[in-house]
């Protein structure tokens, strides 16, 4: 006997009823249930979304414009694979930040509503890799408690060798280097057509720094965030079982922005996708704005080349923003050669054209910005947190917040000063460092004299020497600081005081259940309440980094309370690749926005003022060699307006300290005359506009009252 099924999309399934007992039939009414959902999550797409949600096998372009609805399709996709019996272990999505991963991760499990389905790996590359290699680690030579260095990290081991190796020429700074070593690791030394820039003087210098960094990490056991994916690649390419066993796993891939790939990421795909090519990747050629960092657009725009037989699926309905935002930001964007063509358009309504404002200088543009976002407020009844300032760099903040200050308007501005960058946080973390790598000597350079215990630059000079002379750890040097004669007895105690504190923190975060009420006690321990009001001397600026510390205990209870296995390592990765990611949406953001074309992409306002619209800033002076790049950057904050869009420039700038002539931007040429509207300062004030404009005075005055 059977039970035949036929769904609302014609998909006919039967199912053999060995009897009619109550267990079978409630099962295969779950069944008719669970399809009856899924072809309802299909049925919301588009004919071009339905299309790449059900195209499964074999490699899959899906080129998906700015608004289009691409993460609706990934979801669904995943969702699509797994109800056609794919198991959740065999599915992979990979994206570039935290927030997108875990937002893609609900969106496709609440799709499948439960019916008992697991859920599939959804993760950030960096993630992805981490978790390879602290499994597979030992055998590229690292130990498997290897710890992750941030930028801060790394350009204090940089001095070091620099140091080391007598080379005193403070033009050269540490941050350079490390970005000209970052740049080679992710194989941007060779572009895709195989030419290679003349050397320049940093470049020569990072070239003979970079084996000693790289023989000094691994001595260190140490990774940073570029290893995590270079040497993923490298394990994949010296040991063939080890992809196999990855490939093996991991059937369906799906790649999100693959725009912002670089080469390495590249690699890493291509090697996992292997014979299969179940490959989906999901970006904008459009959009790819991050070559200064690795980006290639080459990888999706060779797409079709790189993996023979892919289906392109173009989605181009946008759903974000008006008719004539979208044809400005067509306008743009078509005078790019290297592109894959595509037009967006919407069933929305035109909307208002786009605003071109021309100021005298700086000031006055910011004034102005200023001065019309508060008729927004009272005239289109806008929320501040509806509009965003949107600038090529962030050094042009300045007057925006200057002029919205004194209009007494609340703004947030993205892009400042990390959590994790406090001198507070990063002495505490180093502590938790050398008890998860007992081989990070960096971490306990930075912490053995904080607080202050006696340990100088010449002792950890000499206990450094000593470690060096008998090729251990410097923690080990201090368990064994007794034997070195140039210490002095209180010196040799005062070290083995700290290694015993260490060996006994260490203890403790293993076996400790919580561990938030070990990382206090070891706080209170070397007193570094006490440490910071001395320190600071003002003690609301001591009360502010309590706080900050305190924040930072809690967020350890934090992951342990969601964690079913927490551990020290586990911790550290997680503040590592959060610190990595700085994701602009884990911070509320309240008033106006006033953020970087870069940091706005993923983001969307209501209304948007892109400022500083001129030649030399955008395109930026330094791009002649890639004004294309500087394209996507302006068609990005384009498709960042949902209803209103202004573009401002002015006639003068002050540049270097001096007065000099602006003209704008050649893009602003390139808009389509039909969707624009100049905007006359001296335009005649309807009488509604000059009420509100009253309106929005008086209401200033009675904020500065204080009514």
């Amino acid at each position: 006997m059977f039970l035949t099924i036929i769904t609302s999309k014609k998909r006919t399934f039967k199912l053999r009823l060995r009897q009619c007992d109550t267990d079978v039939c409630l099962y295969h009414a779950e069944q008719v249930r669970y399809l009856s959902v899924m072809d309802k999550a299909i049925s919301r797409l588009n004919p071009k979304q339905k299309e790449a949600v059900m195209h499964t096998e074999g490699p899959l372009l899906i080129l998906a414009g700015a608004g289009s609805g691409k993460t609706r399709v990934i979801t669904t996709r995943v969702a699509y694979l797994l109800s056609l019996g794919v198991p959740a272990g065999a599915v992979l999505a990979v994206t570039f930040t935290n927030k997108a991963s875990k937002e893609m991760r609900e969106r496709a499990m609440s799709i499948l509503q439960g019916n008992g389905y697991k859920t599939p790996l959804i993760s950030t590359f960096h993630s992805l890799c981490l978790n390879i290699l602290r499994r597979e680690i030992d055998k590229l030579g690292y130990r498997q408690d290897f710890t992750i260095f941030d930028s801060s990290d790394q350009h204090s081991l940089l001095r070091n060798i620099l140091s080391e190796i007598k080379f005193e020429d403070k033009s050269f700074k540490p941050e350079h280097i490390m970005e000209r070593i970052s740049m080679t690791k992710n194989e941007m030394a060779r572009s895709r057509t195989g030419k290679t820039a003349s050397p320049d003087d940093i470049a020569i210098i990072s070239e003979m720094v970079y084996p000693k960094y790289h023989e000094a990490m691994k001595t260190l056991n140490a990774v940073d965030f570029d290893d995590l994916l270079l040497l993923t690649l490298q394990l994949f390419r010296d040991h063939p079982a080890v992809l196999d066993k990855y490939r093996f796993r991991f059937r369906y891939i799906m790649v999100d922005e693959y725009q912002d790939t670089n080469r390495v990421q590249y690699n890493l795909i291509h090697l996992l996708s292997g014979e299969r090519k179940n490959l989906c990747v999901v970006g904008d050629d459009d959009q790819s704005i991050y070559g200064w960092r690795g980006a290639d657009p080459g990888n999706i725009l060779d797409f079709e080349k790189d993996f023979p037989g892919t289906v392109i699926v173009r989605l181009e309905q946008n759903y974000r923003s008006f008719g004539h935002i979208l044809q400005a930001a067509n306008g743009v964007i078509k005078n790019n050669k290297k592109r894959m063509e595509k037009s967006l358009w919407t069933e929305r309504d035109q909307g208002p054209k786009v605003n071109i404002f021309r100021a005298t200088d700086g000031d006055d543009e910011a004034q102005w910005v200023a001065d019309r976002v508060e008729l927004l407020k009272f005239e289109k009844k806008a929320s501040y947190d509806d509009i965003a300032i949107i600038y090529r760099a962030n050094l042009f903040s300045r007057p925006f917040e200057e002029a919205l200050r004194k209009n007494r308007v609340p703004y947030t501005v993205v892009g400042g000063t990390s959590y994790f960058e406090h001198r507070e946080i990063k002495d505490l973390a180093a502590y938790l460092k050398i008890c998860a790598n007992s081989s990070d000597d960096l971490s306990l350079m930075r912490i053995a004299n904080v607080p202050k215990r006696g340990l100088g630059p010449t002792a950890l000079g000499r206990l450094a020497a000593f470690s060096k002379e008998n090729s251990i750890s410097l923690l080990q040097a201090m368990r064994r600081a007794g034997e070195i004669s140039e210490l002095g007895d209180k010196i040799k105690n005062n070290a083995a005081d700290l290694a015993r504190l260490i060996d006994k923190n260490t203890s403790l975060f293993r076996t400790k259940r919580e561990m938030n009420k070990a990382f206090r006690s070891l706080i209170e321990e070397i007193n570094y309440r006490d440490y910071l009001h001395e320190l600071h001397k003002n003690p609301k600026a001591a009360l502010s980094r309590i706080e900050a510390y305190e924040d930072f205990i809690l967020s350890m209870a934090h992951y342990e309370s969601k964690e079913s296995a927490p551990s020290l390592h586990g911790f550290l990765e997680a503040l590592a690749l959060t610190d990595l990611m700085n994701e602009k949406d884990e911070k509320k953001m309240f008033g106006v926005t006033l953020i970087s074309l870069h940091s706005s992409k993923g983001l969307e306002f209501p209304v948007v003022f892109i400022v500083g619209v001129e030649e030399d800033i955008l395109p930026h002076k330094k791009s002649v060699g890639d004004v294309e790049e500087e394209r996507r950057l302006f068609y990005v904050g384009i498709t960042r307006a949902m209803k209103e869009l202004f573009i401002t420039h002015t006639t003068h700038r002050i540049k270097y300290g001096k007065d000099v002539p602006s003209n704008p931007s050649r893009f602003i040429e390139e808009i389509p005359v039909e969707v624009l509207k100049k905007i006359d300062r001296f335009e005649k004030e309807t009488p509604e506009q000059a009420e509100n404009s009253a309106k929005a005075f008086f209401a200033n005055i009675k904020d500065m009252l204080g009514e």
